[in-house]
């Protein structure tokens, strides 16, 4: 009988467990190895289908670069009706709403006491002129002194200033329009006492009106008399009035930094009043031959703004390839943006589906519906 060895025994189950763990790793990574290797073929040979995406073709031609501004209508010619003598009135000679014209009476103040009192003033100077003339008859005679002409002439005069003065203040007593206007919603009655500066009406002359609004410091170089604007107001939307530039001020608000602009409006139609609050366009010089593009065909990022052009393939009816360009853009309008440099007139570009893209990107062309653009 054979002695058992249990030391060779135990190196044989050694080898036998070394061998197992070399053929289960071995399989393990050849396993891993195949996998990785069809893999690879795989994408190889895989190709993403094209994006569907639309676009838009660049245009050239004039751009209109304009100003946005805010502002409040202020009429011409606008006072505030005042007296400046004090009475009770005694007559009003229009209606809250009128329209009037320059030198028209407004209101009469009580002038009986004015008027009994310049009777008195015109007697005493009929009589002293008359007593001014028998004086200088009796003086050419050397009938009189030399003080007794000159007494009679002050008479005269001094007479003379207080009719003028009389006429004045009775003239301030009958209010007139200063100017062509509407008159507002009167705050007097007839019977009523009032006093110097108390506001009895409103004149507004609204055929020509202003428009005050400000522009910040940085656009004050882009601004001239002269220039053209357009505005609207809330009530009329879909009127546009004209005007132009009349005034800007001589100095920086300090506070805010804005400069005060005046412009006049063409209010012939008198659609406009005063106090009305006004949304304005200031156009600025325009820049002829300019390329620009729909805003959407335009990728915004912190390393650049960029956009894709289609290249198209005379050999492919359906799929074309993108190229990313990257762009400088400047004035943005409504749903345009001007484009300086990175895309010419002509060049057709995406203007939506373009998180799909990168460059060389496959893509196929449906611009019959608005595509989303990823945002």
């Amino acid at each position: 009988m054979e002695n058992y060895n249990p030391s060779s025994s135990l190196k044989k189950k050694y080898v036998y467990t070394i061998v197992f763990l070399v053929i289960l790793f071995g399989g393990i990574f050849g396993f891993y190895a195949l996998k990785q290797h069809f893999i690879s073929k795989f994408f190889e040979t895989f190709k993403l289908p094209p994006s569907v995406v639309s676009t838009v073709i660049a245009k050239s031609g004039n751009w209109q670069p304009y100003l946005l501004a805010v502002g409040t209508l202020n009429a011409s010619n606008g006072i505030d009706v005042t007296p400046e003598v004090s009475g009770q009135v005694k007559a009003l000679f229009f209606h809250s709403g009128d329209l009037v014209t320059k030198g028209d009476p407004l209101i009469q103040i009580d002038d009986k006491s004015e008027f009994a009192q310049e009777k008195d003033v015109k007697a005493q100077y009929n009589l002293a002129l008359k007593n001014l003339e028998r004086a200088k008859k009796l003086y050419a005679q050397k009938a009189a002194s030399q003080s007794f002409l000159d007494d009679a002439t002050t008479r005269e005069k001094q007479l003379k200033a207080n009719l003028e003065n009389m006429a004045t203040v009775m003239a301030k007593k009958l209010i007139r329009a200063p100017f062509e206007g509407r008159i507002g919603i009167k705050n007097v009655s007839v019977g009523q006492f009032v006093t110097p500066g108390q506001v009895l009406v409103s004149l507004q002359s609204n055929k020509s009106l202003d428009c005050n609004f400000s522009i910040s410091q940085q656009d004050y170089s882009k601004v001239t008399l002269n220039q053209q604007i357009d505005l609207t107001v809330d009530a009329f939307p879909k009127d546009i009035f004209k005007g132009f530039i009349s005034a800007i001020d001589s100095k920086v608000d300090e506070g805010t930094r804005t400069i005060q602009v005046q412009a006049k409006i063409d209010n012939s139609n008198g659609k406009l009043i005063s106090g009305m609050f006004s949304n304005l366009k200031v156009y600025l010089q325009v820049f002829p031959n300019s390329v620009s593009i729909e805003q959407t065909a335009i990728t915004y990022t912190l390393y650049g703004d960029s956009a894709f052009i289609v290249q198209r393939d005379l050999n492919s009816k359906d799929v074309f390839k993108v190229k990313r360009v990257f762009v400088r853009t400047d004035d943005k309008q409504a749903n345009r943006v001007l484009i300086l440099e990175g895309i010419h007139a002509g060049d057709e570009v995406v203007n939506s589906g373009q998180s799909k893209l990168n460059d060389g990107s496959e893509i196929k062309i449906n611009n019959s519906v608005t595509l989303d653009n990823g945002n």
